[in-house]
């Protein structure tokens, strides 16, 4: 007897209000990141990269239209993928994800950093415009952003896939006419990768060494997949809400994270061939590759959120609570909820995160090995 599928869907989207004033987005912005995300998610479904591949995706927006825009905001919150290198001292970043926009306004960088875009991504990853000497070329970003006047086919260039403002529109109304409803999300993964904050001392209390050991999440693994996920999934979203725009933001970042499971999943499979015994053993092995995914990932979207490192001042004042633990939890707390201009302590490289913040990583390193649990439930 086949088990009904179950959906929760969701229009999470339209609970995010302005950073600066509170005020809610113009419909039309809306409707562009669902019809993005929607679009998105489809073409870069199939990519997936083995953490000791040597290649990165290269897409192409053709056009500057808010609807293209906000295709290149969905590329940079979904495209993350195992083989990134953040640099170091000896090598420089390699295998970002390249989103080349092909733009002619004068004013395109302005245009991208608006909230309904990139906000503060452009100042912080590796930025180029028009041929111009790259910003941030030694960024711990993962992704890349070039602006070039006209796009044709290049010998030498690698692309891997090229969008137009026509493919994007013409995919969404024919999806529209197969009865799905694309401004609407299933919030099914986000809804159980939410659960995952609720184990609370099962991983607050493991020290932060041997992080990407699999054995040592053994009994949250158990409780997680046994107690969290037992209950049956509720809505994520609710009207009352609207009032805590940095409640909203947290809960978003479920969604945002949820949408790279399944490619995670394929690197997965790229490395098993089709063996499905080796799977969960390659899960283990690959946890901090995977978890250095997913930290470039938050970095990306939280950027695109709104938050910003800590700068000089508050990262002294961050030292000097060092041999204070509450005050200093108090004071990182009152940063990254600050409603106008939030800043997060964890908004730095993945080596840099070790050093600064061990705790969180292992949050990281916990989903991971969650991610394939939680797929098992929602297929």
């Amino acid at each position: 007897m086949r088990r009904n599928m179950i959906k929760i869907k969701e229009k999470p989207f339209d609970f995010l209000r302005r950073m600066k004033d509170g005020t809610a987005f113009d419909k039309s912005v809306l409707d562009n990141w669902y019809q993005a995300r929607a679009f998105v998610l489809e073409k870069i479904k199939d990519v997936a990269f083995r953490p000791d591949d040597n290649h990165f995706l290269h897409v192409v927006v053709n056009g500057d239209s808010p609807l293209m825009l906000s295709v290149v905001r969905q590329v940079a919150l979904s495209a993350h993928y195992t083989n990134f290198f953040e640099g170091n001292e000896h090598e420089h970043p390699r295998n970002r994800t390249v989103i080349t926009l092909v733009s002619k306004m004068p004013t395109i960088r302005k245009e991208l950093e608006k909230e309904e875009y990139l906000f503060n991504l452009p100042k912080y990853c590796k930025y180029s415009e028009w041929g111009s000497t790259p910003e941030n070329e030694d960024s711990f970003i993962d992704i890349e952003i070039r602006v070039v006047e006209e796009w044709a086919e290049k010998g030498g260039v690698d692309v891997d896939q090229v969008f137009t403002e026509s493919e994007v529109q013409n995919y969404c109304r024919s999806k529209e006419a197969e009865g799905m409803d694309i401004h609407s999300i299933d919030t099914l993964k986000a809804i159980y990768a939410n659960r995952m904050y609720g184990l609370g001392a099962i991983i607050d209390n493991l020290p932060a060494e041997d992080i990407h050991c699999a054995k040592r999440y053994t009994m949250a693994l158990d409780v997680f997949q046994h107690e969290k996920l037992k209950d049956t999934p509720k809505p994520l979203f609710s009207e009352n809400m609207i009032v805590d725009n940095n409640a909203v933001r947290e809960i978003l970042s479920n969604i945002f994270c949820a949408d790279c499971f399944e490619s995670r999943e394929k690197s997965i499979k790229l490395m098993s061939k089709g063996d499905e015994r080796k799977e969960k053993e390659l899960w283990e092995k690959n946890n901090e590759a995977l978890s250095r995914s997913e930290h470039s990932r938050w970095v990306v979207e939280k950027l695109i959120m709104g938050y910003s490192p800590l700068n000089a001042q508050q990262r002294f004042m961050d030292e000097c609570l060092f041999y204070d633990k509450k005050k200093r939890k108090q004071y990182r707390n009152r940063l990254k909820r600050n409603s106008t201009h939030p800043a997060h302590i964890d908004l730095c490289s993945y080596s840099n995160l070790r050093r600064i913040n061990p705790d969180d990583m292992k949050f990281d390193s916990f989903l991971m090995l969650a991610i394939p649990v939680i797929l098992r439930k929602t297929k």
